[in-house]
């Protein structure tokens, strides 16, 4: 027995896992009307260049290895539908990864995960750095800890000015519903 054959079925599973429930959350967040503001162009752009090099690199491969396998005539039909059907499952978990973060009626939707409104605790905005870039820290609570998050501005950008009032207004108006018990 190789380690293919038990390392294929768990990747399988744990994209296959990771793929639903990222189906499940957006299905989730459509119902509940989500309304996108704003898409935010400065940040996480170091992931989203990493997530899609590393699609482009993956369907690549895959290309090589099937071509190769084929010309080889030392295949099974197991084989190259393991080759196949893995890559396409692992570029449907790096989607969410490479697209921008958006700034919602619900929260802050970043990196398929959604912060919400009502569970920022704190948002601090700290001075520019030597790129000029803006770190916006926030503290969330989510599975009754509390958990930091980081954006990123461009120092005069104007996203900047309106993720300020865009927070302002939707945590306030939160707390208030939270408060009336609504």
């Amino acid at each position: 027995m190789k380690a293919s054959h038990i390392l294929y079925p768990i990747m399988f599973i744990v994209v296959i896992y990771f793929v639903y429930s990222n189906i499940r959350n957006n299905v989730k967040y459509k119902k509940e009307n989500m309304e996108v503001f704003l898409l935010l162009n400065e940040d996480d752009r170091g992931v989203h260049l990493m997530s899609s090099l590393l699609m482009a690199i993956l369907i690549g491969a895959t290309g090589i290895l099937i071509f190769g396998l084929l010309n080889s005539k030392t295949y099974n039909t197991e084989d190259v539908l393991v080759m196949g059907v893995l890559p396409i499952l692992m570029i449907a978990l790096y989607i969410p990864l490479s697209k921008k973060t958006k700034v919602t009626s619900l929260g802050i939707h970043k990196r398929s995960y959604l912060i919400r409104w009502e569970d920022i605790k704190g948002i601090n905005y700290n001075k520019p750095d030597s790129k000029n870039k803006v770190k916006v820290k926030i503290l969330y609570k989510s599975a009754n800890r509390d958990i930091p998050a980081e954006l990123t501005f461009l120092k005069d950008d104007p996203q900047l000015a309106e993720f300020k009032e865009l927070a302002k207004t939707h945590r306030d108006s939160k707390r208030k519903d939270k408060k009336s018990g609504k």
